[in-house]
């Protein structure tokens, strides 16, 4: 294990200095600064326009890091053939893709830590233990989904070129949010191939829209307890899946 976070804090570092992440980091800055003064505008729904802009901005951030980082960090790699540099010393594949997923989740880890010490201290929730304990399980709730969405671009961009694995990451994204709203219309319309395929859906994309608990009523009620099981146990199931995907799509990518 040594090599693997040998190679994730080397992937963190080439990472900080990318321009993306500063990109990411003014971009939610900006959205947490605009949630801010539009809740000044409106002092009945302060909180509410704060946590909904503040929750989002997270979300754009690390989605942001996944997305790229997935689709072009191992393309980059193995278009340049820099990997090869790494694999000729005692370093499997398998070591070499751990290291560069573990060098992604710390980066969206520090800025997942970063955004939600900012947040936190705008919407004063450090004296509310129910609402620092809700605040935090949804911050983990856009970490594991940001870590999906991360495992799954990289595996696609080791199967398809970085531009259409970046769609793909944001076809995943968009279709686990809207599984919820599929599964309503199918049963409205009756349709029996609808049906079925929505279903089919739902065991092969991940529920993302389980997760939507990123606004003020969830921060004020708090997220049911078994939700959060749920939501740890699917979305460590799927990250681990993809990772598998990954591992073995890179064992049998000829890179030479």
């Amino acid at each position: 294990m040594s090599k693997v976070w040998t190679l994730a804090k080397t992937t963190l570092r080439e990472m900080l200095r990318e321009k993306i992440f500063f990109v990411v980091i003014v971009i939610a800055a900006i959205m947490i600064s605009m949630s801010f003064l539009l809740g000044a505008l409106s002092f009945a729904e302060q909180k509410k326009i704060l946590a909904d802009f503040g929750f989002l901005a997270v979300q754009i951030a690390l989605l942001g890091i996944s997305l790229f980082s997935g689709a072009y960090l191992i393309a980059k790699e193995v278009e340049k053939q820099t990997c090869l540099l790494i694999l000729s010393r005692p370093v499997t594949r398998d070591q070499f893709i751990l290291g560069k997923v573990f060098g992604v989740l710390a980066l969206n880890t520090l800025l997942m830590v970063l955004l939600g010490i900012i947040l936190s201290f705008l919407l004063g929730v450090w004296n509310e233990p129910k609402q620092w304990l809700a605040f935090t399980e949804i911050c983990l709730s856009l970490w594991f989904e940001s870590s999906v969405i991360l495992a799954f671009a990289m595996w696609a961009s080791l199967v398809v070129r970085p531009v259409l694995a970046l769609s793909a990451g944001i076809v995943l994204f968009l279709l686990g949010h809207w599984l919820g709203d599929l599964a309503f219309f199918a049963s409205k319309s009756q349709e029996p191939m609808f049906v079925t395929i929505v279903k089919g859906l739902h065991w092969i994309v991940p529920n993302l829209y389980r997760l939507n608990w990123k606004s003020a009523y969830f921060l004020q009620e708090g997220v049911p307890g078994k939700d959060v099981v749920w939501m740890v146990a699917h979305m460590t199931g799927w990250f681990i899946i993809y990772v598998l995907l990954t591992n073995f799509s890179f064992r049998r990518k000829d890179i030479v």
